[in-house]
């Protein structure tokens, strides 16, 4: 990729989601390694996609996001205690940014901010339960 900003639609596996409006569920960092549990929103176009359920906005899918082979991840502004819902269930926010920046890929939301050298990110659906 070249030195110029590319945003996540632009990114392959990316084009038919919608990470502002998805839930991140949990972050986890380990060397080399980095990945997003998230309730992902799937556009119409995604083939994964099927109308909202009941009560809900927008088709919500279970995904992590992956980030391999991380050669160098910064983590700003962490702490930003999850908030939790009736069930139990933890929300971190969405991920209100993710580009490239000709260098790194850059990611914004409640949890903080990373800037995380890597290989291309995949997103993994995971299957319904």
């Amino acid at each position: 990729m070249n030195a110029e900003k590319i945003e996540y639609p632009k990114l392959d596996g990316f084009a038919n989601v919608y990470l502002e409006d998805s839930f991140v569920l949990q972050v986890k960092a380990t060397p080399g390694y980095l990945a997003f549990d998230v309730e992902l929103v799937l556009t119409p176009q995604h083939p994964a996609y099927h109308p909202p359920a009941p009560g809900e906005q927008a088709c919500y899918a279970r995904a992590t996001i992956e980030f391999p082979e991380v050669r160098n991840l910064v983590w700003s502004g962490q702490g930003t205690p999850p908030a939790v819902d009736a069930s139990g269930s933890k929300d971190y926010g969405g991920i209100d940014a993710l580009f490239w920046t000709g260098s790194a890929f850059h990611l914004e939301g409640d949890w903080g901010a990373i800037d995380v050298a890597s290989a291309l990110p995949v997103i993994r659906l995971l299957p319904e339960t």
